[in-house]
């Protein structure tokens, strides 16, 4: 039998912490109560109507058939057919009234979960993979759809339903009634095994969901790595096993369903028996008539079907509460950036005072006690060997994380101070790869400033010299990219990305390894712009190529979490240092002519 791994007993949602859930659900749902109001006026409306038609039965059977009065029969079966179609008129309009509902709140569900992943810090996509990410903005906002949508007013219809059915049913005969009732307590406690197995249950099929999400987003992201290795097999092999374990889950999750739903029908179908049997004992007795009989029998079916359906609804329920948990804790993820208050002031010397730093969930420290003052338009080059923190100290320099201990200033003011708004408008990062999203040049150099004049926007690119070369297109700068940028190559993708810091004009620049992927005819065109875009600005670049680290005022060389050495090239070149050492090999790797 499948074993459910994966799921610990914090995980599991008790009836607490479901009600907890939606109730908070319900919360975000107020902007679209009165929407949920009409349908519940509709609700109402439905739901006497199909209580009605029993009545009118037994109504038509005992004055009309019985005595052979038409008169009464045939009204009878006009109120019939009335109430029939009033009954299907108010269902079609609750439909309405709860899926614009519905959709109003999923909608606005998503854009609050993009929203808040947008504002997260880097720490939070090292703690969440985009598979994940993508599996609760899809699968799991989808898995609520059903509960929003009539979920929660077809709980209220069902209850509704058997308060009045029951009360019907003990006005027509408190006997029949008891009988009907004797199979209550099998289904009451095959619910409690129910409620527990499922919540279970649902709660593994939406981890493996997520699991099966990852696997494919890796898998796409990943098909060039894929294929230069021939790894298409493995990667098939992965996705397959991936992918079993979710049906496994699903199936699993469909067998607790199936033998409870089936015990709730027998039981209904049982009741139905009951019903008839001992109606036919009484009726012949005289205590009550065919009509009644036939009405009872009906008001059961009527009983049972929204036990059905609370039975149903509470499956979905599980499921529902359980992604709701799962998005709800991304949605209580504060952002580890927090937003300051003083504006930064436009130039001044960027400060670092004795920063140690861990990244989130780790106790090992990557840098300690790192201290460096970069003064107002200097350029500092950070080097040192892979994995020396070099390309931390540049990521805390922009505030992309937050220092463990110590501070980092520019112009005096700590950057955790800082509004987030002057911060990126003062510091800006290039990064190795730039991220081109889908659309023209135009449109992702004006990224970094949606606000942005056509005129300014030229003047971005021709401060970096690329509006030439992006004017020599057939399209010009209207040229589409592509997904990622795959219409240009490396060197032009890294010019729209040096493009949007120009159109920013950052008084601090921060270029981690900005060349380090372009080979040496593209690095010379990217190295011009780069020249142009540090003129006048304080610069710090993370570079391993000695032509780059020569240009920089000052060298810091960061070894093992710590600062090792800082001075000029002359200077750690005559203290025959660690740098002196690095640049020695650098010098010997280039080749000789």
């Amino acid at each position: 039998m499948f074993r459910m791994g994966g799921v610990t007993d914090d995980d599991k949602l008790d009836a607490e912490a479901t009600r907890r859930v939606l109730r908070r659900a319900l919360r975000m749902g107020a902007p679209f109560k009165k929407t949920v109001f009409a349908a519940l006026g509709f609700v109402v409306v439905s739901t006497l109507g199909i209580l009605l038609g029993p009545v009118i039965v037994r109504h038509g059977i005992d004055r009309g058939i019985e005595p052979g009065d038409r008169d009464v029969l045939r009204n009878a079966v006009i109120a019939y057919v009335v109430v029939v179609a009033m009954a299907y008129l108010a269902a079609r309009q609750q439909y309405i009234f709860v899926n614009r509902a519905g959709e109003g709140f999923l909608r606005a569900l998503r854009i609050r979960a993009f929203d808040h992943i947008q504002k997260q810090s880097l720490a939070f996509f090292d703690r969440y993979q985009s598979g994940v990410l993508i599996s609760r903005m899809t699968a799991d906002i989808e898995s609520m759809a059903e509960l929003v949508q009539w979920g929660l007013l077809q709980f209220i219809a069902a209850v509704f339903l058997i308060v009045i059915a029951l009360i019907l049913m003990l006005s027509l005969s408190w006997q029949l009634t008891i009988v009907a009732l004797l199979v209550f307590p099998v289904i009451i406690v095959a619910s409690r095994k129910f409620q527990r197995d499922s919540n279970a249950a649902y709660l593994v099929v939406r981890e493996r969901v997520g699991e099966n999400l990852s696997e494919l987003q890796e898998g796409i992201s990943g098909v060039r790595v894929i294929q230069a290795y021939a790894q298409e097999g493995e990667q098939t092999r992965q996705f397959v096993e991936s992918n079993r374990s979710l049906y496994r889950s699903h199936v699993h999750s469909i067998r607790v369903s199936t033998w409870y739903f089936g015990l709730v029908e027998t039981m209904g179908v049982f009741a139905t028996a009951l019903a008839i049997g001992i109606g036919g004992w009484l009726e012949s007795r005289g205590d009550v008539t065919v009509g009644t009989i036939v009405a009872f029998v009906l008001l059961l079916a009527a009983l049972f079907e929204p036990v059905q359906q609370l039975s149903q609804l509470y499956n979905t329920v599980q499921s529902s509460a359980a992604a709701l948990n799962k998005l709800f804790t991304i949605l209580d993820t504060e952002p580890d950036i927090r937003d300051g208050e003083r504006e930064l002031d436009r130039r001044g010397e960027l400060t670092v005072e004795h920063v140690s730093f861990a990244y989130p969930g780790t106790d090992a420290r990557v840098l300690r006690d790192v201290s460096i003052t970069v003064g107002d338009g200097e350029r500092l080059a950070l080097v040192g060997p892979t994995g020396a923190g070099k390309s931390t100290v540049a990521k805390l320099m922009a505030r992309l994380y937050d220092p463990t201990e110590g501070s980092i200033r520019l112009g005096g003011v700590d950057l955790r101070d800082a509004t987030l708004a002057s911060l990126r408008q003062r510091v800006v990062v290039v990064p190795q790869e730039g991220f081109l999203f889908g659309g023209s040049i135009a449109d992702n150099v004006r990224i970094a400033r949606p606000s942005a004049t056509d005129a300014e926007l030229r003047e971005a690119l021709d401060v970096i010299g690329a509006l030439d070369r992006f004017g020599d297109f057939e399209h010009g700068i209207d040229t589409e990219v592509r997904e990622r940028g795959s219409r240009l190559s490396a060197g032009e993708r890294q010019l729209v990305s040096l493009a949007r810091a120009a159109l920013v004009d950052p008084a601090v620049l921060v270029l981690d390894e900005a060349t380090s992927n372009l080979d040496p005819g593209t690095e010379v065109i990217v190295e011009r712009a780069l020249d142009r875009l540090m003129d006048g600005r304080t610069t710090i670049v993370v570079a391993h190529r000695l032509s780059t680290i020569r240009r920089a005022d000052r060298i810091a060389v960061i070894d093992n979490g710590e600062l090792a050495e800082l001075g000029s090239h002359g200077e750690l070149v005559a203290l025959g240092g660690r740098y002196a050492a690095l640049s020695a090999a650098w010098e010997s790797s280039q080749p000789t002519v």
